[in-house]
């Protein structure tokens, strides 16, 4: 990422909302205590840093932002500053959370992880985010809502249930044994989750 940011250093842009909103979440301290670390602010601080910006273009997204409730200006030691609304600051842990990948280590602990969950029905878009983040991060649908994956992947799990406060619906479980678990296993090696010659 960063390479194309140098190669493109001269390039005018348009910074989209989630480019916007990324560059201000230095404010967002809960995400880097879910996640335990801080490729959240370097990125945004290194997208600052390389790239030129449509200035015009800039100011009319911030305005835009601002009559949406994501930010909100205010003045500090005769500066005028800007900063993440709570609104905001949840609108940017979204963003963040799509561009999460579960971490694949060198070899699998023999461990599952589950995570199953209970969305009422009023919340059914919210449980259509939960079982798109399971699909896009290759979890294997045990049951309707009881979802399966080899590697450790409670820090994202945890900030799902962060971000869209589903903590009285989702539980997230480790096994060391499932009945089913040769079919399991064939299944994460077949789609190359699990490296069956480490």
């Amino acid at each position: 990422m960063l390479e194309n940011m140098e190669n493109n250093k001269n390039e005018k842009i348009r910074l989209k909302v989630r480019e916007i909103l990324l560059t201000f979440c230095d404010g967002i301290s809960s995400l880097e205590e879910i996640f335990g670390h801080k490729w959240q602010k370097q990125e945004a601080k290194e997208y600052w840093k390389w790239r030129e910006l449509d200035k015009k273009n800039f100011h009319n997204a911030l305005y835009r932002l601002e009559k949406q409730g994501y930010i909100e200006r205010y003045i500090k030691n005769k500066k005028n500053l800007i900063k993440l609304t709570p609104l905001g600051k949840n609108k940017s842990m979204k963003y963040l959370i799509k561009d999460t990948s579960i971490q694949t280590p060198n070899k699998w602990d023999g461990k599952w992880r589950l995570v199953i969950f209970d969305v009422p029905e009023d919340k059914k878009k919210i449980r259509d985010v939960i079982r798109s983040f399971l699909k896009k991060w290759k979890f294997f649908q045990l049951q309707e809502s009881v979802f399966v994956h080899p590697f450790n992947c409670e820090k994202e799990i945890s900030a799902i249930k962060y971000i869209y406060r589903l903590n009285p619906y989702m539980q997230f479980i480790v096994a060391e044994h499932i009945e089913s678990e040769n079919d399991l296993l064939k299944h994460f090696i077949d789609n190359n989750t699990i490296n069956k010659f480490k």
